[in-house]
């Protein structure tokens, strides 16, 4: 999938080791048609951007939590509370913006929504497991819809 994506930035594309058998090399205007084809959700599309697109600053973070959290209350899949808004950010945070060597523990996570240890661990901790499941199954979802149209245009 991050080839693919990789292909929108054409900075640090090389064109040459991209494989396109006999059709012809994939372009950035292939993979632009496949996003607009896949009819991405709104969750779905700003998980994208997050995880695969790297607009993952602190704002755009905060921003996409808000909007996925509203999104999950219209599906009964999250109450309106800021238990769950927190705990969507912090998985946002844990998917797209911590290095390789993050493990999430509970005073990780507590720094990462600005509560304390113990809220972590009497409340919000399972509900940060089970949106960051959720959420990695729209991102699976996500890649499978824009794998077919890719695989469908070329």
């Amino acid at each position: 999938m991050e080839k693919y994506i990789r292909l929108l930035n054409p900075k640090t594309t090389n064109f040459d080791a991209i494989g396109g058998g006999n059709h012809g090399a994939m372009t950035a205007q292939d993979v632009c048609v496949a996003l607009s084809y896949a009819k991405l959700t709104t969750v779905q599309s700003h998980l994208m951007e997050l995880c695969a697109m790297n607009r993952n600053s602190t704002d755009q973070v905060k921003l996409s939590a808000q909007v996925i959290h509203a999104e999950l209350i219209q599906t009964k899949q999250a109450e309106m509370s800021i238990e769950h808004e927190l705990s969507i950010f912090v998985a946002l945070v844990e998917l797209a913006k911590v290095p390789a060597n993050y493990t999430p523990s509970e005073r990780n996570r507590a720094v990462i929504a600005g509560v304390s240890r113990m809220q972590i661990q009497r409340k919000m901790g399972n509900m940060i497991n089970n949106f960051k499941e959720l959420l990695k199954n729209e991102i699976e979802i996500a890649s499978e819809k824009i794998n077919y149209q890719l695989k469908k245009s070329t």
